[in-house]
């Protein structure tokens, strides 16, 4: 059997070996997102906003919460905790850009829904200044609710050699552990996700018939294969943020139920444990956006290429010839008066 010593080990050497692992791949896939979605020619899909603003989330996130986690949980190093104006800073930053970007994937889900409606008034919702006033209105609002955070976040000396930075205020840490851990981190994301993933896939095998013979056949099968490709994305990252949020959750139900319970060291450190644990597979909704588009979209892969080919070439206009189509409605035109944009990558 493991002793403490073993057990707290694995904890640090799992922090210092996957936590690098994850925060090198997140930088490089955030910061990937973030150069694919500014492209031009992306710029009019309201599905590319959400992405974009959910990649800037998550590389803040990787910078402020997971480079502090390997730092202290890894190598021990516990200088956030005896600077208090920093340890509020963190704990702020790092709450409001993993809400902001949790929302903007649910949000994702539902622009999905409303680009496959048959209904021209959803259809309307799908546009980039509606995207980017939800996106505005969005960052104002965690910003806002989360004020709390730099108030009562503070360095807490709970033994004599363990100092934590965490909340000094009993209801806003039953308020963090039950609404923003376990409802805004899990419950929310999964619900609204899962019913609009199941409405666009719902939308998407019918859509098809209603386009046969208003457009060509060859512009059909672009149409069907850009829509597939954005529903394998969608879906794809539907399924890692559930898997990666469960044991996050799990965790803090654990923790709700036995934190008035007493245990000896070697029980603390198994919780401890999984507790990294839990966290580190949770930050897996910030570094995956990338890699899972890359997986599930030849489209995306095409484009990833080109904007490194002009990254490294220094061109501005470096792309071939590739057409993707954007169904997404003008909000000033009529249903019958309706078209597909043709835009060139």
């Amino acid at each position: 059997m493991a002793t403490i010593d073993t057990l707290n080990y694995i904890s640090r050497q799992l922090n210092i070996y996957l936590g690098l692992f994850m925060f090198i791949f997140g930088l490089i896939g955030s910061c990937w997102n973030i150069l694919i979605f500014r492209h031009y020619s992306l710029r009019l899909s309201s599905y590319c906003t959400y992405i974009l603003i959910l990649s800037i989330a998550s590389l803040i996130q990787l910078l402020f919460n997971l480079s502090d986690r390997i730092i202290d949980q890894g190598f021990g190093i516990h200088w956030t905790i005896y600077n208090i104006a920093w340890c509020k800073l963190r704990y702020y930053i790092a709450q409001c850009t993993s809400l902001i970007a949790l929302s903007c994937l649910v949000y994702s889900s539902i622009d999905r829904f409303f680009s496959t409606c048959h209904q021209i008034k959803w259809r309307r919702l799908n546009s980039v200044y509606i995207a980017k006033q939800i996106c505005l209105f969005t960052i104002l609002f965690w910003m806002i609710i989360t004020i709390p955070t730099l108030i009562y976040i503070k360095p807490i000396q709970l033994t004599t050699d363990h100092c934590v930075c965490q909340s000094s205020s009993l209801i806003w840490s039953k308020i963090i552990i039950y609404f923003f851990n376990l409802c805004c981190y899990g419950i929310f994301p999964w619900v609204f996700m899962s019913l609009f993933g199941f409405l666009t896939w719902k939308n998407t095998r019918q859509i098809r018939n209603h386009r046969v013979g208003v457009i060509s056949t060859m512009n059909l099968t672009r149409m069907a294969r850009f829509d597939d490709q954005l529903a394998s994305m969608l879906f794809l990252q539907i399924i890692i943020c559930i898997i990666s949020s469960i044991p996050f959750c799990i965790q803090n139900i654990y923790y709700c139920l036995t934190q008035t319970i007493s245990t000896n060291l070697y029980r603390q450190a198994q919780e401890n444990l999984f507790f990294q644990i839990a966290y580190l597979i949770f930050y897996f909704n910030y570094i995956s956006t990338f890699y899972s588009n890359y997986l599930s979209s030849n489209i995306f892969r095409h484009v990833s290429k080109e904007v490194l080919m002009n990254l490294c070439k220094k061109r501005e206009d470096v792309s071939r010839e590739i057409t993707m189509i954007n169904h997404q409605e003008n909000n000033h035109k009529q249903l019958d008066k309706r078209r597909y944009n043709i835009f060139t990558i």
